[in-house]
């Protein structure tokens, strides 16, 4: 075919040849085991973040439900002039709907939980105050804080309390260790 003016011909050379089209189809393997590094670097974190996450809303979770029990027992401290068991508290509030009796692996009878910790409550002497731990059980106890809750009625029957934290561990801590909780 002849050329007329004003038109070129075009050679496979020009383009690159047989040699750039074959580089162009694939990545190599150098850069695939790098994507793949990529990918199981973002996957550990976000595993690692995960659980992160789990353990935040646990403890998140702890929190409020001693809150809302220590509602419950000044409500009944205000109906009956004591503070209340845990029996006393689910049949006259309905309190603690979706919590457990007789955990696996804690001993006390008293001792309530909702899958990640368990609620104990230990009265004062004459009764004027209570204790409320609240525990992560065994299998997260390496993970959760723990978390404890004071309240005493004085002679004038004003209460006061503070949520105390002290640091993830297996072995119950010293009272040493609970510090004041700032959210």
């Amino acid at each position: 075919m002849p050329v007329q003016r004003g038109q070129r011909r075009i050679f496979c050379t020009g383009l690159g040849g047989a040699r750039g089209r074959v580089r162009a189809r694939g990545a190599s393997a150098v850069e695939l085991l790098v994507a793949v590094a990529i990918l199981g670097i973002l996957l550990a974190l976000s595993v690692l973040a995960y659980r992160w996450v789990v353990v935040v809303v646990a403890e998140q979770r702890a929190v409020k439900n001693i809150q809302t029990m220590v509602t419950a027992q000044t409500a009944h401290h205000a109906m009956h002039g004591r503070f209340g068991t845990w029996e006393q508290l689910i049949d006259h509030l309905g309190l603690l709907d979706g919590f457990e009796r007789r955990l696996d692996g804690v001993a006390a009878s008293e001792v309530i939980g909702d899958g990640w910790y368990g609620y104990s409550l230990r009265f004062e002497a004459n009764a004027a105050g209570f204790t409320l731990d609240a525990d992560p059980l065994p299998s997260q106890a390496r993970r959760c804080r723990r978390f404890r809750y004071r309240l005493r009625a004085t002679v004038t029957r004003r209460q006061t309390g503070m949520i105390l934290v002290a640091l993830p561990s297996v072995d119950p801590p010293p009272e040493s260790a609970y510090q004041p909780f700032n959210p």
